[in-house]
């Protein structure tokens, strides 16, 4: 018995010790680790700023060649496709009776001229009246007018290019009537087109005459065309709020045609800022934060705000100041006074 309750006593000691053991060490707070975070030091990048919209190609200069009249075409010098010079034939309608009224019009101002020289003899002579030079003068300007009328009808079934460009297919053939407003072919100019685009007005500020823009066509994916912003129009849509703005791209190769979509990509500005990883900074209502990090490693919540946004950063115009450290990697592993181990990022690539 007495051994039975040596062993009793000797149990309930080692509970209570067990138990005092134990209560203590709960009580007794491990001091925690500072949590590791990478961080990110502040300075100036470039940045380039651009604006994107999407337009549509024009030739600098562009008609369509229709005659003013009803004639028969006589001949197309031109060839589809081809590049002419100002003042180059494209179309010659028939014109052989023109030429004929002109000849005979030439032949009856000769006439009048030999005639007025005639008779201003005999009005020296004093043979006739003065008053029958007058009447000749008359016949002379008669004909003149006549020569100009039948040289304008000539002039017209004859056209030709009114600009340097390429002409377009033709629609019609040799020994064909054409009639007014017909098309019978078209001519180009387009060794520089002009892309038509829309802008939002709260851009307008940004857009200058003489700003770079970069082109590129979907039959074209790797190549881009380089022009400048030519004009800004007059006024802002009121139904959409956008501002037309034009735009000049060089085209001497001809690879682009009038009427192809382009996406365009306007250069504003190339500026140094204070530029931050946008996975840096989270908001709270409103505000922006950052978790700046100062020497002695101890986290501050600090607010400030943002400007310019591109892929992946953020530029911060106030709160923050060159050089500062913030964190990077881990905010859910910080709070406000905390302290933090700083680490550099590393990349994984195995996994």
């Amino acid at each position: 018995m007495r051994t039975i309750g040596a062993l009793l006593l000797l149990s309930v000691c080692i509970a209570i010790g067990w138990r005092f053991y134990t209560t203590h060490n709960a009580s007794t707070q491990r001091p925690s680790s500072a949590p590791a975070v990478v961080l990110h030091n502040v300075q100036k990048q470039t940045v380039t700023q651009t604006l994107e919209a999407i337009g549509t190609t024009k030739a600098i200069e562009s008609i369509e060649v229709t005659s003013t009249i009803a004639e028969r075409i006589t001949s197309l010098p031109m060839q589809e496709g081809a590049k002419v010079k100002k003042g180059a034939v494209l179309i010659e309608l028939e014109k052989a009776e023109e030429q004929a009224l002109l000849k005979s019009a030439k032949i009856n101002l000769k006439e009048q001229k030999r005639e007025y020289a005639r008779i201003e003899n005999l009005v020296r002579t004093k043979s006739i009246p003065s008053s029958e030079l007058d009447k000749r003068q008359s016949l002379i300007d008669n004909a003149e007018a006549h020569i100009a009328e039948v040289s304008a009808r000539l002039a017209e079934r004859t056209l030709t290019a009114p600009f340097d460009g390429v002409v377009g297919l033709r629609n019609l053939s040799a020994g064909a009537l054409a009639r007014p407003g017909d098309t019978i072919t078209t001519l180009d100019a387009i060794e520089k087109l002009n892309i038509d685009f829309f802008i939002p007005e709260k851009h307008l500020g940004l857009l200058k005459v003489g700003n770079s823009v970069n082109t590129q066509s979907a039959a074209y994916p790797d190549q881009t065309f380089t022009g400048t912003i030519s004009t800004l129009d007059t006024r802002v849509d009121p139904v959409n709020r956008s501002i037309k703005v034009r735009a000049t791209i060089d085209n001497k190769a001809l690879k682009l045609r009038p009427g192809m979509l382009l996406t365009l990509n306007i250069v504003n500005s190339t500026q140094q800022l204070m530029m931050v990883p946008e996975q840096a900074v989270f908001m709270r209502g409103q505000q922006h934060f950052v978790y700046s990090v100062d020497a002695q490693n101890t986290v501050t919540e600090t607010p400030v705000s943002t400007g310019v946004r591109q892929k992946g950063i953020v530029e911060i115009t106030h709160g923050l100041a060159l050089g500062d450290n913030i964190v990077l990697q881990g905010l859910l592993k910080v709070k406000p006074g905390s302290q933090v181990t700083p680490q550099i990022e590393q990349w994984r690539g195995d996994n």
